[in-house]
């Protein structure tokens, strides 16, 4: 004896969310502005150590060694720099992409796990 079961199936397709698309970018432009946001953190530290270095350099004499841990901190702080802007540019991205989204459709973090 065979026994088939059948599976219920409705006509009605899954609703579309007519703003996916937004979604998505909103948290793509939030991802990369929380990673540029990280990177700047490095920076900044890595340039607080070359300061610290270039100072201990300076006290001890060694002129040259000095100026080496000034440059690195000044790459640092322009590193850290760009990356504060990138952060800023991402966040302002992302609210553009979130303001596309009205009131009724949006959805909590909670919703989003």
């Amino acid at each position: 004896m065979t026994t088939r079961k059948a599976a219920l199936v409705s006509a009605t397709p899954l609703p579309r969310d007519a703003y996916a698309g937004h979604r998505a970018a909103q948290a793509r432009h939030q991802t990369m502005a929380t990673q540029h946001w990280n990177q700047a953190t490095i920076h900044m530290h890595q340039a607080e150590h070359h300061s610290d270095q270039a100072h201990a350099a300076q006290q001890n004499g060694h002129h040259q060694l000095a100026e080496d841990h000034r440059t690195q901190f000044d790459h640092h702080i322009t590193q850290m720099n760009h990356h504060i802007d990138q952060h800023a540019h991402h966040l302002h991205q992302a609210e553009l992409h979130g303001a596309q989204i009205p009131p009724g459709h949006r959805r909590s973090i909670d919703e989003l796990d």
